[in-house]
């Protein structure tokens, strides 16, 4: 696969995608942990997750996603066998610094490993879309056979679909991890979401250079792990303190919007 020579502003754009995926995955997880909790630690996580993610999107990019074009322009078929061991370690290498940052931040700041895994999926996430959006961008992948290739609406849709399906699997996954080091289990949960994180990276590649409609069970995926993370892996790190600090603001919201209310 030649280099992608795209115009340096489909560039700008496929990273603004990335970004803008950011921002509706933090208010989702984070917004009423802000309050509340001290997020530090998922600040420094979120920064690790753009830098982490941007150099997994290269390195997969040359081993994984451009072995994959080859394989269907010269096979008209892609070889899963040849390239499952490098996703594979890919998605544990992620997941065990995932555990290891939240561990960490666990230990500087109480009842910060959640949001700090969840923050750490964020970043990854973000930098997973722009890639997917450069390569989306890319009309090489139309010689594939890809449903959807060049830039266009179509393709700038592709990109927010993936990084808000990525997002909302990514993010939450970290929180399970963070959820977990409360409890002391620290390696079942990277081998799960390792191989989980394998093939959602696996699933977009294949989207990408075939059709979008290999997103769909990941889409219910992060369905169901954006549901667990807000009801459960969150939560959990939650001390009693700042529970009750968070139902006498629910109720403060609640008395005030029915105030406004009332004055209507």
């Amino acid at each position: 696969m030649e280099p992608t020579n795209l115009p340096q502003w489909q560039f700008q754009i496929a990273m603004l995608v990335g970004l803008l995926v950011f921002p509706l995955i933090w208010a989702r997880g984070m917004r009423r942990y802000s309050p509340i909790q001290d997020l530090s630690q998922a600040y420094k996580a979120l920064i690790i997750g753009f830098i982490v993610g941007a150099i997994l999107a290269s390195a997969l990019d040359v081993w994984v996603f451009q072995t994959m074009y080859t394989d269907l322009a010269e096979a008209g078929g892609i070889f899963i066998i040849e390239i499952l061991p490098i996703v594979l370690l890919a998605g544990w290498a992620e997941a065990a610094l995932c555990m290891y940052l939240s561990a960490r931040a666990e230990r500087k700041v109480p009842s910060s490993a959640t949001t700090t895994g969840y923050a750490f999926g964020i970043g990854s996430a973000a930098m997973l879309t722009a890639y997917a959006c450069v390569r989306a961008f890319d009309p090489q992948i139309a010689n594939v056979g890809a449903d959807t290739s060049g830039f266009g609406i179509h393709t700038i849709v592709l990109g927010f679909v993936i990084g808000i399906t990525s997002g909302f699997s990514l993010a939450p996954m970290g929180a399970s991890q963070g959820s977990n080091i409360l409890v002391g289990i620290r390696f079942t949960p990277v081998m799960f979401t390792g191989i989980a994180r394998a093939f959602i990276r696996l699933g977009i590649f294949i989207a990408i250079l075939s059709s979008p409609l290999v997103l769909t069970p990941i889409i219910m995926f992060a369905m169901w792990a954006d549901a667990r993370a807000q009801n459960m892996w969150l939560p959990s790190s939650l001390t009693p303190l700042q529970r009750r600090v968070e139902r006498r603001m629910k109720n403060k919201e609640n008395y005030s919007q029915m105030d406004n209310y009332e004055s209507e």
